[in-house]
């Protein structure tokens, strides 16, 4: 996934914002859904980290009233601010606990096909930060 993240951290930056958004949407579907893909939209004097796909899930109130909403985005997102504020120590910390709760497999979100909560997987998380 830190492949992945990179590589499209690098080709948003080098596309105008149609293009980005179809290149992140794309890259979303290959990734495992809009769930775990983190986005920044980088300018000259501001930044903004984000979950990096089109949601299709904004607004859903099934995943808010469930807890079911995937947290890994928006802790991807938070991942790459902390590169971006140059604190790359903290941000690998962050990204390697999230690559490592979702490759084990015992918390996942129905997006990734498990039936976790939204605060079982931040406390997985937060329990695999070093």
């Amino acid at each position: 996934m830190a492949a992945i993240s990179s590589e499209l951290e690098t080709e948003l930056r080098a596309t105008p914002n149609l293009y980005g958004n179809l290149v992140a949407n794309t890259a979303a579907g290959i990734a495992g859904g809009t769930g775990v893909m983190p986005g920044g939209n980088v300018g000259a004097d501001h930044a903004v980290f984000e979950q990096g796909a089109s949601a299709a899930n904004v607004g859903n109130e099934k995943l808010w009233e469930q807890k079911t909403a995937n947290p890994a985005a928006l802790l991807l997102s938070s991942a790459m601010m902390l590169r971006h504020l140059q604190f790359p120590s903290f941000a690998d910390r962050l990204e390697t606990a999230v690559k490592r709760v979702i490759s084990e497999g015992k918390y996942r979100n129905k997006d990734l096909g498990g039936v976790s909560t939204t605060q079982e997987v931040v406390d997985a998380v937060i329990s695999h930060l070093d």
